[in-house]
């Protein structure tokens, strides 16, 4: 008896647990967020919500992690070669959607383009310190500051490449 008693309640917690998951797979998400971005663009504007959305779609040679740490995304390292060069290594394998390979030129042109793009927010925060910058080989690039610049590559989370 004390068998037969265990057995239904287990069919039926059994049963129950497969009718709640059902239900919970036939329903819709909805999420609400602030705004969405003001452009495709995304050296246009340096606000977060578009930041947010376009990190969907374009990436950064370096990342803020969970606990706030620099991570490296399409750079693999940096560093300091003089008080006023960073050294990025870049990510080799790397491709964009149309297949063309990632490389040096790509960082180069993204840092010189954003001063030339006019937005409500300029996202030129993030390269003010940058007063040049030099390929060294195809996955190498030098940035050149107007001085020492230690916080480089914590303004190089926000630069979409």
């Amino acid at each position: 008896m004390k068998l037969a008693q265990t057995f239904r309640l287990a069919a039926f917690a059994a049963f129950l647990g497969a009718a709640v998951s059902t239900g919970a797979l036939a329903q819709t998400l909805t999420i609400g967020v602030r705004a969405g971005p003001e452009s495709i663009d995304p050296h246009f504007t340096a606000t977060g919500t578009h930041a947010e959305a376009l990190k969907q779609v374009f990436d950064t040679l370096i990342w803020s992690g969970d606990k706030l740490q620099l991570e490296p995304r399409l750079a693999t390292s940096w560093k300091a070669v003089a008080p006023d060069v960073w050294e990025f290594k870049l990510r080799p394998g790397v491709k964009f959607h149309d297949g063309s390979d990632f490389t040096a030129e790509d960082v180069k042109f993204s840092i010189e383009r954003i001063p030339t793009v006019a937005g409500p927010n300029p996202t030129t925060i993030y390269v003010r310190r940058v007063k040049e910058v030099k390929i060294v080989d195809p996955l190498t690039v030098q940035v050149v500051t107007d001085g020492p610049a230690p916080n480089l590559p914590n303004d190089f989370i926000r630069l979409f490449v």
